[in-house]
């Protein structure tokens, strides 16, 4: 898999991570990460991400910056770009229909 995400996916993610971060503290609730997951991946690993999610959040915050959301999410998404923009953009809508935007 490419680790690599293009500009236009780490504007999504950063929108993504944008929209649960609501206090606009630049962190979000690891919680929160698995829903934007839970909504753009539809196979993964729960142990796999609990995992990961602690490996990011080494302080034991309960939160993860941005860099540390995007490289959790990168382990995650799938090579297909347009498979990816679906996903976000239904997230997005699945999102903002339970108005919390």
């Amino acid at each position: 898999m490419n680790n690599q995400l293009d500009e236009e996916q780490i504007a999504m993610l950063r929108r993504a991570f944008s929209m649960f971060d609501s206090s606009k503290q630049g962190r979000i609730e690891k919680e929160k990460v698995r829903t934007i997951l839970n909504t753009m991946v539809h196979n993964y690993d729960e142990n796999e991400l609990d995992q990961i999610l602690d490996n990011e959040d080494a302080e034991e915050t309960g939160k993860l910056n941005f860099d540390s959301f995007v490289r959790v999410a990168t382990h995650f998404l799938v090579e297909d770009d347009e498979a990816l923009q679906k996903e976000l953009k239904e997230a997005f809508r699945l999102y903002d229909k339970e108005g919390k935007i």
